[in-house]
């Protein structure tokens, strides 16, 4: 980014030669703007502003057409020089190349209406200002969004004993993780909120209710309510690979909500073998089916041990189906789930890969 205050840096484009000289002329005269380069096509224009780091970039209207690859390398304003009248459809679809002004005309220099051009000029230059730092605020915001985007989905489910378990899962992870995580325990409705509260008393990373349309976030822990079912599915509006939840009316046999079955599948297709599911203590079999689905879509599956569980009815009912990959006490599993995130993001191998059936 380049420093807001003087000079106030500007990189011409492939402009006419007369519009060009007169442009540099002007604004040697001015002490707060200053003339850092002249780009004759588009690979100069890209390689320069990337090197240089204007403030703003004037180019020609001939030049339209090299803007989305001036955007994709190098966010900054910029000007068009034209000598005939832009259509406005044509400046609406150049604004999301950052170009927000048009200049008109050069005029000569004993023309009756020169000074006021020139009074014109210098004010739309310096109003590149507040657009560089809109651009630039704009670029922060969209890798802020993609720093938020997890490289995993992690699904804890839990029944009978969950909430202590949670808890101390919860407490064992670190500040820091890549993967989104989403806890399901059956609890009624009216417990889900003080589940959150007692999750958030222990942790630094943010805790939330799961709705519909909540995004998952690298490091951000929702908690399914109690009395729905929730599901993991696409972004449809984002340009990169994003996901959200949604609640759902789709029926689940049997009297467990929010469904670890149900979520857990949803999660499998929808992500495939970015998926780590985590099945804790509880009576049952919820997550035996939603286990299944993970390993046929590649993901990974955790079982709590015997001798941590509360109630080992869940756990148990994923070992002997053979669906889960590892079966571990639960202090050991939060250490997994940061090995698991991590082997994603740097594109190592799993912790653990073994075929259907063998765990």
């Amino acid at each position: 980014m380049p420093h807001l205050t003087s000079p106030f840096t500007i990189l011409l484009g492939n402009l006419p030669v007369f519009v060009r000289l007169e442009l540099t002329k002007l604004l040697r005269a001015q002490t707060d703007l200053q003339v850092t380069g002249v780009a004759g096509n588009a690979t100069e224009l890209v390689t320069m502003a990337r090197r240089l780091r204007p403030g703003l970039v004037v180019i020609g209207e001939e030049q339209l057409l090299d803007l989305e690859q001036l955007a994709r390398q190098y966010a900054v304003p910029v000007l068009i020089y034209s000598a005939t009248t832009l259509l406005g459809g044509a400046l609406r679809e150049a604004a999301r190349w950052h170009v927000y002004d048009v200049i008109k005309p050069l005029l000569p220099a004993n023309d009756p209406g020169y000074s006021d051009w020139r009074r014109e000029l210098l004010r739309k230059i310096r109003a590149a200002k507040p657009q560089l730092i809109a651009a630039t605020q704009a670029v922060v915001a969209r890798r802020a969004q993609v720093t938020a985007l997890p490289n995993s989905i992690v699904l804890i489910g839990a029944s009978t004993g969950g909430s202590a378990a949670v808890e101390a899962l919860i407490r064992s992870f670190p500040a820091s993780i890549s993967c989104a995580v989403i806890i399901a325990v059956h609890l009624p409705a009216h417990f889900t909120l003080s589940l959150v509260e007692r999750l958030s008393k222990v942790t630094t990373l943010p805790i939330a209710v799961a709705h519909t349309g909540t995004r998952l976030e690298a490091g951000k822990i929702l908690v399914a309510p109690g009395g729905y079912n929730i599901t993991v599915r696409p972004v449809s509006d984002s340009p990169w690979q994003a996901w959200e939840t949604a609640l759902t009316s789709e029926y689940v046999s049997g009297y467990d909500e929010p469904s670890i079955n149900l979520l857990m599948q949803s999660a499998a297709a929808t992500a495939g073998r970015k998926v780590l599911g985590v099945v804790l203590t509880g009576l049952g079999q919820d997550g035996t089916l939603g286990a299944l689905s993970i390993r046929q879509h590649g993901g990974t599956v955790l079982a709590q041990n015997e001798a941590t569980s509360a109630v080992f009815g869940m756990p148990k009912s994923v070992i002997e189906a053979g669906y889960a990959n590892a079966v571990l006490p639960l202090s050991e599993i939060a250490e997994f789930i940061q090995r698991f995130s991590a082997a994603l993001r740097l594109k190592r191998p799993l912790p653990i890969s073994a075929p259907l059936h063998a765990a």
